[in-house]
Order: C-alpha cells, then sequence, then structure tokens
C-alpha cells in the first residue's frame, strides 16, 4: 500500500471514530389519555397542621407531544395552570407556584401556600394520580406539605 493510500484509510478510519453515534430517539409522546376533565377530591397535608380535603373539583388536562398542562389545585375555582412533562403515563413538574387563598385549618393569619412539585400518573385502569410537594407559610413559620388528587 502507497503513503497515499496509508493516509486516506488512516483519516477515514479517524473521522468514522469521531462522535459517530447518534443522539438518542426522542422519547414516545404522554399518553393522550391524560387529555380530559377529571373530577376528585385534593387534600393536602401539613406537618403539624390537619389535613384539609377540598370540595370535589374538576381538572381538566390537555396535552400536546410531551407536555401536559392542568389547572393547579388551588382553592376551588383558582385557575392556575402548570406545564409538566414526561413520556407515556407519567408526567413532572417542579418549580416555585403560590396558590391564592389555600386554606390550611390551624393557620391563624399570614397563610403563603406553595406549590414546588407534581407527579401526574395515567394508572392501568384508567384513573388519574396527581401527587405533589409544598410548603405553607402560616404566621412566619414554614412547614413542608404533601398533595394529592385522585382522578376519575
Amino acid at each position: 500500500m502507497g503513503r497515499f493510500a496509508a493516509a486516506v484509510l488512516v483519516a477515514a478510519l479517524t473521522m468514522t471514530g469521531c462522535g459517530g453515534t447518534d443522539p438518542p430517539p426522542p422519547p414516545p409522546p404522554l399518553d393522550a389519555g391524560f387529555a380530559k376533565i377529571w373530577n376528585g377530591v385534593p387534600t393536602v397535608a401539613c406537618i403539624g397542621f390537619a389535613t384539609v380535603t377540598y370540595p370535589a373539583t374538576p381538572v381538566e388536562i390537555t396535552v400536546s407531544g410531551n407536555s401536559l398542562t392542568a389547572r393547579l389545585l388551588c382553592a376551588v375555582g383558582s385557575g392556575i395552570s402548570v406545564t409538566a412533562t414526561g413520556s407515556g403515563s407519567t408526567a413532572t413538574w417542579a418549580g416555585s407556584l403560590s396558590c391564592p387563598l389555600d386554606v390550611q385549618a390551624g393557620c391563624p393569619s399570614g397563610l403563603v401556600f406553595t406549590h414546588t412539585s407534581r407527579t401526574y400518573t395515567l394508572n392501568a385502569n384508567g384513573t388519574l394520580t396527581v401527587s405533589g410537594t409544598a410548603t405553607m407559610s402560616c404566621s412566619g413559620a414554614t412547614t413542608d406539605c404533601t398533595t394529592s388528587f385522585p382522578g376519575t
């Protein structure tokens, strides 16, 4: 093999070894079964306070690709929305979103309720489970909370 042929072969082998992998395929979209109006009873449990069960609340979820948009489970009629991302039967959201006028038994004044995460799961039986974390500040003291919404 001549010098030129050897140089071409070395160059070809070198180029095939550089970044030769394709990026992974995108995740599959969210299950279209998420998209509907779900009915359920939201609950909030904060450390040191009684669990609060709200009246039955409808939650409308829309889906586009890997994004799910849902009205946040705040006080009834609050209309706040979050957008979660995911694939298949699970979507998650994380951030900081305060809810106006959430009521917590035992908090006399200065209530600030802030959602920090939310997981949406479409169950095999066709129901929805929404679980989340939050913090509640009551009269200047802050505690951790969990939220839940079982949807049918």
